[in-house]
């Protein structure tokens, strides 16, 4: 797959006229629960050619396309270099996220290494909180019907409200992986026997297979949403100097 997922990458950027400086893995498989039938959730980063940031025009900033090949789907989308500074500077939660995928396709020289010694300067706990308490209500309000929910959506339930739970009491950028995420519960044995029993069946279950909801499980959201939206930050704000990404910036267009 990893050969089928460079073919496409590669060609790409021929066709864009385009470098691509990193491209990796999310969604389900990034996040470590992928099903047997998932598909793949290609996020790449890339540049044009410097002119094209000197012109009257500004150059395309993103690329999104859908490739089925053999059999399974392969989901790129891409963000300009300019793009994802713009959005780190905001304390987005995607490039945090893509930056930190355990599945790396492609990188030029030490790319990831150094934006990331970027990114926490610039992380705000408060749009963290905010952002990835939005995904888990979402998905609470499409997942949950007349007591069932998909397995999938459990998870795309967990996950956030994780994440959310990681930035508004420790203050940092929320680990990508889910595994990670589950540290921050690992004293609460129901819990975590509960959510790994539902792990093993997610990892075995075709796309859209629903089950009961499971009470530790719904309780534990609950309980954790009400204390996310509690929260109140400190009111302040990074103060980084984003002159460090505009340098970041002029170094990468050759």
């Amino acid at each position: 797959m990893q050969t089928l997922i460079l073919h496409h990458l590669h060609r790409i950027a021929q066709e864009k006229n385009i470098r691509i400086l990193y491209a990796c893995e999310t969604g389900s498989r990034g996040w470590g629960f992928a099903s047997p039938d998932s598909d793949y959730d290609i996020r790449f980063i890339y540049v044009h050619p410097r002119d094209q940031y000197l012109s009257i025009s500004n150059p395309t900033d993103t690329i999104t396309t859908i490739f089925e090949d053999g059999g399974e789907i392969l989901d790129f989308n891409a963000w300009d270099l300019r793009k994802i500074l713009h959005h780190l500077r905001k304390s987005n939660a995607t490039p945090l996220e893509w930056l930190q995928s355990p599945i790396i396709y492609e990188q030029e020289g030490n790319f990831r290494e150094e934006l990331w010694t970027l990114a926490p300067q610039f992380f705000n706990p408060q749009s963290a909180v905010h952002h990835y308490l939005g995904i888990c209500h979402n998905s609470i309000r499409s997942g949950i019907t007349e007591g069932q929910i998909k397995i999938k959506k459990y998870f795309y339930i967990l996950r956030p409200l994780l994440a959310a739970k990681w930035a508004a009491e420790r203050q940092t950028i929320p680990p990508m992986e889910f595994k990670y995420l589950l540290t921050q519960i690992e004293n609460d044995a129901p819990l975590m026997a509960a959510i790994h029993q539902l792990w093993a069946e997610k990892e075995k279950a075709v796309e859209g297979e629903v089950i009961p909801l499971v009470p530790i499980i719904q309780d534990f959201i609950a309980v954790e949403v009400e204390k996310c939206k509690s929260w109140t930050a400190d009111g302040r704000k990074p103060a980084a100097d984003s002159a460090t990404l505009d340098v970041f910036f002029r170094k990468m267009l050759i």
